[in-house]
């Protein structure tokens, strides 16, 4: 408690305080003020250009060419999905009714090329479907999240924005949920009701640690 009154002694000093030349009259001002405003360098404004230019930028000719097939959106998301489960032996796909295809065929017929262990279905629950991902994703393997509609996504807010983004920084780089990924579709039906419209990828593209992946048409 003393420890505690002591701290909010001291807030309460620097709060009456007010003008900057009230900071250094106060004990320890000198150490919070360096922490809360450290020196700037060359390599720090440098480092601001670089993250203020967050924008992905795919190169203009692509660089590798193969063989094509003709498919439309959701065949190629199924491609990608399948592609995952094939080159990464850890990934796995699980979510809302993903084991029988999904309500967008997204991933039909992965269950029963891959097993039930690697495509599942899980409780109708965004949170316990978020942190159950970031669980794997901290082991080391893939995890591939799907949320049935973008709308439903905010149940898993707090998972998203307080444990997957800042697990890397809150441990030091020790342990990290790069592996992580949440599908979340919107948009694909037009109109529709209620929880079935929104498009909420805007709340969390302003978050550090969140990378936002758009499927382009061109």
């Amino acid at each position: 408690m003393a420890v505690v009154a002591a701290a909010a002694g001291w807030l309460l000093r620097l709060r009456a305080a007010g003008a900057e030349g009230h900071w250094r009259r106060l004990p320890g001002a000198g150490l919070a003020r360096g922490f809360l405003h450290p020196a700037a360098t060359v390599e720090d404004a440098a480092q601001r250009r670089q993250v203020a230019h967050f924008t992905f930028q795919p190169d203009p000719e692509p660089r590798e060419y193969g063989q094509t097939q003709k498919m439309n959106l959701f065949q190629s998301v199924t491609s990608a999905l399948d592609n995952s489960l094939a080159k990464d032996p850890t990934a796995v796909i699980f979510g809302e009714d993903v084991a029988f295809g999904g309500v967008f065929r997204c991933t039909v017929g992965l269950r029963d090329k891959y097993g039930k262990d690697r495509v599942f279905n899980t409780p109708l629950c965004e949170q316990g479907i978020v942190g159950f991902g970031i669980g794997i994703a901290v082991t080391g393997a893939t995890a591939i999240a799907e949320i049935q509609f973008a709308d439903y996504i905010f149940p898993a807010f707090d998972q998203i924005v307080n444990e997957a983004a800042k697990y890397r920084y809150r441990s030091g780089d020790l342990f990290n949920c790069g592996s992580l990924t949440i599908r979340s579709p919107w948009g694909c039906v037009g109109h529709g009701a209620l929880y079935h419209s929104q498009s909420p990828e805007a709340f969390f593209a302003h978050c550090p640690g969140i990378k936002i992946k758009v499927i382009s048409l061109s």
